[in-house]
């Protein structure tokens, strides 16, 4: 079954996040630049239910982190002399400094966005050095930093929450597919999601 979901007055700088977590859900879309500056998507699911957009939070009440975060979706492995600049700069938020993208990154980008938006990150590159960051939250909460296994410690991943569909929760995060993007993951794997104290 088809669905199609219209979405209107989307900011500009919203776009490319909204395009993001239309991507992730296999959607195809279209978009129109309205009068006032805004923007309409029209997102199509060709063999699916269309996904929660709706979710994701508002700009005016999200955490300022993800700002940064939408800004850097798309960062990928790789460049000229086969590690992405942006990547290392990443790792340099982490103790232990600027490393090439081969290094395990989802910490180092979740450091990299928390430090931009002003605030102090765990300084490791460790995915599950948040489980001790913050608070725990009560429920997952638009831009909660969430924690999952991966396989036995010290493995781990790290992203920030953008939505839910059924038993699994989307994260906006580095290092997933080898780019900074927006992915699906069982619900069971979540041991943590932190939130500023």
């Amino acid at each position: 079954m088809s669905i199609t979901r219209v979405i209107t007055d989307i900011p500009p700088e919203r776009v490319n996040f909204v395009i993001a977590l239309i991507r992730a859900d296999g959607g195809q879309f279209e978009q129109q630049a309205e009068p006032d500056g805004e923007v309409t998507i029209i997102a199509t699911f060709p063999n699916a239910r269309a996904p929660s957009i709706e979710t994701a939070a508002p700009a005016s009440s999200e955490f300022k982190w993800m700002r940064v975060a939408r800004d850097e979706l798309g960062q990928a492995e790789g460049g000229p002399g086969g590690s992405n600049p942006r990547i290392e700069a990443y790792h340099a938020t982490t103790e232990g400094g600027a490393e090439p993208d081969s290094v395990p990154w989802c910490s180092s980008f979740v450091n990299f966005c928390v430090e931009r938006a002003g605030f102090q990150g765990t300084k490791s590159k460790s995915a599950r050095s948040w489980l001790e960051w913050g608070v725990e939250a009560a429920d997952f909460v638009p831009g909660c930093i969430v924690v999952l296994n991966r396989g036995q410690p010290p493995k781990g991943h790290v992203g920030f929450y953008v939505g839910r569909e059924s038993s699994r929760v989307r994260l906006l995060g580095g290092n997933q597919g080898d780019k900074v993007s927006v992915a699906s993951y069982d619900a069971d794997r979540v041991i943590g999601r932190r939130i500023r104290a």
